[in-house]
């Protein structure tokens, strides 16, 4: 599968704001300040940048509580880029894996230390929050996978999946839809399959949050008119539409959220 995540994979990006020092060191203000109004809900400040600019991943995981002395894994971490805002915001104990990321090498901004490897590599430690965004669907064996989470989880430890999701946008979009995202994503899950999957695994479902956004709609409909994202680019693709287009992709997907109808959703784990 290592021709399919060349160097440059969206996620081995790092994450470097462009433009000029001053315009750069302003957007990792910002970012900072949407990162802690996520994990402490500040101001009105810090409320508009965490509406306005999205962080899912950093969204689930501030939804667990963690400490910040517990230890964390982000499995299929690409670049770092959660870890690295985890760093920031004051977790220390944090390590991400990447079975196809280039070369194990430190993050950019070496706030992070990133393995190429995966759960095997790490038999014998023990973890109390691991981690999978948007990545268990990549994995090829996933009871297995599954196992080995529970074997590494601390007592009281627990798991975070998020895994597109079938629903609405299967329904409509069909081939079309961005998530089958062939020959990356191995499986595609629907709830019902994969709470089957985690309590044959001996876990308990404590939380499911439905988090699609209005990714599933853009891009599906690029798709749908032919239109190759690889060639335009992820940051040009929305540019496609109009502004009240993207403010109806917005709407049209909390809405399917609150539904149970969105094409992505996290998973809280704990043992039983």
């Amino acid at each position: 599968m290592q021709q399919y995540y060349p160097p440059d994979y969206t996620a081995f990006r790092p994450n470097e704001p462009a433009g000029p020092p001053v315009l750069k060191h302003f957007r990792k203000a910002l970012r900072r300040k949407r990162n802690k109004g996520l994990l402490e809900r500040h101001g009105w400040l810090e409320r508009f940048l965490v509406r306005r600019f999205d962080h899912l991943a950093l969204k689930a995981f501030c939804r667990i509580g963690a400490d910040k002395d517990d230890r964390i894994l982000d499995v299929g971490c690409g670049a770092g880029i959660l870890l690295a805002d985890l760093k920031e915001l004051g977790y220390k104990r944090i390590l991400g894996v990447d079975r196809f990321i280039p070369l194990t090498e430190q993050h950019p901004s070496d706030a992070a230390t990133i393995m190429r490897g995966g759960l095997e590599d790490l038999s014998g430690s023990v973890w109390d929050v691991i981690m999978f965004h948007h990545s268990f669907e990549h994995m090829a064996a996933p009871a297995r996978v599954l196992e080995s989470v529970y074997n590494l989880l601390a007592p009281g430890g627990r798991c975070l999946v998020r895994i597109p999701i079938v629903g609405w946008a299967w329904e409509h979009y069909g081939a079309n839809w961005v998530q089958i995202d062939a020959p990356r994503h191995l499986f595609i899950y629907s709830e019902k399959s994969f709470r089957v999957l985690a309590e044959s695994a001996n876990f308990a479902i404590n939380e499911v949050v439905y988090d699609s956004n209005e990714f599933q709609f853009w891009v599906s409909e690029l798709y749908a008119r032919d239109v190759d994202l690889a060639s335009l680019g992820p940051e040009m693709a929305p540019t496609m539409f109009s502004k009240a287009e993207l403010r109806r992709f917005r709407a049209d997907a909390e809405r399917l959220n609150a539904e149970g109808r969105g094409d992505s959703a996290v998973f809280e784990l704990s043992k039983r």
